[in-house]
């Protein structure tokens, strides 16, 4: 006799699909969260790498070079046994997995802040300083808004690598969308449909980012003003001497 083929057996899945789609949320509700503490932390790092101290851009430096270099298993490892054992800190398996997560991106988007605020011109600068605006106030008001619409698909980007990235959680048994698959396929003997569905759904949630990042882009576009994005409650002007970025000087401008 010949034994039958594989069969794919939906019902399995769908008879703990709400135990699926609560895995995903909390996947998701993971990413969210480690994406704002990476997002803050990689602004903060991006600023100090781009500041005239010395020690603090070598300390932005090294923070950088780290966190890039590290793989994402080992530093779950780390955080999650490491500090329990070195410093005797235990933490909870889901704030470890979103403590990972942005401490690893946020070297990533400390890179992306640090080029998008370089791509500024100077002339921005100069013209919040012509306006009487202190340092702080020219980078916050002036600079980012203007660095924020190049910077937009990297971010994006960089998100959905972190939504991906939360499967690696499993491993210390953060109950995300990997780990409840992998429970269930356990008791199930099914694998291979688990499997499939949590691919499906971490291709949607991708999906979804990056609708969101392509509105986000072109709303951004709509606001822009001769090219440059304006910052709340300051005059845009683009230069001291009121010429565009990279307008070459005018007749006036040469006498």
């Amino acid at each position: 006799m010949r034994e039958k083929g594989f069969a794919f057996d939906l019902g399995v899945v769908l008879a703990h699909l709400p135990e699926m789609l609560g895995a995903f949320g909390l996947s998701v509700a993971v990413a969210v969260a480690a994406m704002a503490l990476a997002t803050a932390a990689g602004l903060l790092v991006a600023v100090g790498a781009t500041s005239r101290w010395r020690v603090l851009v070598a300390l932005c430096f090294a923070h950088i070079q780290v966190f890039r270099g590290v793989a994402l298993y080992v530093l779950i490892i780390w955080v999650y046994f490491g500090l329990a054992i070195t410093l005797q800190v235990n933490i909870a398996p889901t704030p470890a997995g979103i403590l990972t997560l942005a401490l690893l991106d946020s070297a990533y988007l400390a890179e992306i802040f640090r080029t998008g605020l370089q791509k500024v011109d100077r002339g921005q600068r100069e013209a919040g300083a012509a306006l009487g605006l202190s340092d702080g106030a020219i980078l916050w008001r002036v600079v980012v808004p203007q660095a924020v619409r190049s910077m937009i698909p990297a971010i994006g980007n960089q998100f959905t690598d972190v939504l991906k990235d939360t499967s690696i959680l499993a491993v210390i048994a953060v109950p995300e969308l990997m780990y409840t698959s992998q429970s269930l396929a356990q008791q199930t003997y099914r694998p291979f449909e688990f499997y499939t569905v949590a691919g499906v759904l971490f291709v949607i949630g991708v999906s979804v980012i990056t609708y969101a990042v392509r509105v986000a882009e072109r709303r951004v576009r709509r606001g822009a003003v001769r090219g440059v994005v304006a910052p709340a409650g300051v005059p845009m002007v683009t230069s001291v001497s009121g010429r565009e970025p990279g307008e070459p000087p005018r007749m006036e401008d040469e006498r």
